[in-house]
């Protein structure tokens, strides 16, 4: 693993500032595997998110390191929405960080007629980071399961998480029965941390 940096010897470029203190990339599974060549079919995403980051990255990843949280959460907002603050998804889902409409009003995001949180920078950081961080403590200072709870609901997680006890199996993050956009979400988040560590 690559050392960390001091304040003082950070990089003025924010990718290399990423690729230091990035920890996640040594994770290894068929699915990180399949993720990354997906990826790297795609030879304008990362130019495209480059493009963006000069808006959004710095702030992310100032935030995710002022809070000491893995590096690896500041590119959520990659996967989530290729950084794009307007992006919506199919089920309603909006922002940088993809937050659902309850989810943002169980979290406190101001939205109306004129003005919705889950689409401000500095609001919607604010409270993914802080529901990221509840979701580590809720579930036993585990990242992936953190992770997989953001993206599919605490609930799943737990309900998986109890199926496995039940029958006596494993209830790690790769050994749960999750849904199938859950069971890709991890991956790609732990394959972009291994592009831009190589």
């Amino acid at each position: 693993p690559i050392p960390p940096v001091s304040a003082k010897e950070q990089p003025d470029d924010l990718w290399e500032r990423i690729r230091l203190d990035l920890s996640w990339q040594n994770m290894q599974s068929p699915q990180v595997d399949s993720a990354r060549k997906q990826f790297l079919r795609q030879p304008n995403y990362l130019p495209d998110i480059s493009d963006r980051a000069d808006y959004y990255l710095y702030y992310i990843v100032e935030e995710v390191k002022r809070r000491d949280m893995p590096m690896g959460i500041a590119l959520i907002p990659l996967v989530e929405s290729s950084l794009n603050p307007f992006a919506s998804g199919p089920a309603g889902a909006a922002g940088l960080w993809q937050i659902m409409p309850a989810t943002g009003i169980h979290l406190g995001l101001e939205r109306n007629s004129v003005y919705d949180g889950r689409k401000d920078l500095q609001d919607s950081t604010t409270v993914a980071l802080d529901y990221l961080e509840s979701l580590y403590e809720e579930f036993d200072e585990d990242w992936l399961l953190a992770l997989a709870a953001y993206n599919s609901g605490a609930g799943n997680v737990t309900r998986a998480r109890e199926a496995n006890e039940a029958r006596g199996l494993d209830t790690d993050f790769w050994s749960l029965n999750l849904p199938g956009h859950t069971r890709e979400y991890i991956p790609k988040v732990i394959a972009l941390a291994q592009i831009l560590a190589d």
